[in-house]
């Protein structure tokens, strides 16, 4: 498979007119774009997302706990049309675009070994109140699924932090948001 080229953004998320090799903005810490999905179900009065564990074996961020799914948003892209790609190939789902709930734009930076991951990111959240059973984890990442409340997610990234891809912080800003465009 050949690398994917990106569309290089400023540190406002506005598109440069360049693109570069997905390496490349890595490699030189460019800004990009990518997207974050939630799935969420109601039950009982409670919010619960779908949070997953990676492999241990996997290269960033091994055996840890996150919230979303998500990836690169391919050069010529949008946003919408990524999330479809990413969760088709992540978990074997199809959802319509017209279900996509669009949350908010953040930045975020990290590195780690060579990589300098400078990404402009879109946050949406898709209902998904199917069995987990029936998505199917094509990427070789994901060793186990679950649902989970919002309160016990925090609870759980409190007391171990160190095993959770999602920071307490960007939890309630997600959970803020969520519960606001749900409840409207």
């Amino acid at each position: 498979m050949s690398e994917e080229y990106l569309d290089i953004v400023d540190e406002n998320g506005k598109l440069t007119g360049e693109r570069e090799l997905r390496s490349v903005c890595h490699a030189k810490g460019l800004w990009h774009r990518t997207v974050r999905i939630y799935l969420f179900r109601k039950r009982d009065d409670e919010v619960e997302l779908l949070i997953h564990s990676f492999l241990i074996k996997r290269k960033a961020n091994p055996n840890m706990w996150t919230a979303s799914f998500g990836g690169h948003i391919k050069s010529g892209s949008t946003a919408e049309e990524s999330i479809i790609t990413e969760l088709k190939e992540e978990i074997n789902l199809n959802p319509e675009i017209r279900n996509l709930i669009k949350g908010f734009d953040t930045r975020f930076c990290i590195s780690y070994d060579s990589i300098v991951n400078h990404e402009y990111t879109s946050i949406f959240y898709l209902p998904y109140d199917d069995d987990i059973e029936k998505l199917i984890f094509n990427d070789d990442e994901i060793q186990q699924v679950k649902w989970s409340s919002l309160e016990q997610i925090e609870k759980a990234i409190i007391n171990n932090p160190t095993r959770w891809y999602i920071k307490t912080a960007d939890l309630l800003l997600i959970k803020s948001d969520l519960l606001e465009k749900i409840s409207a």
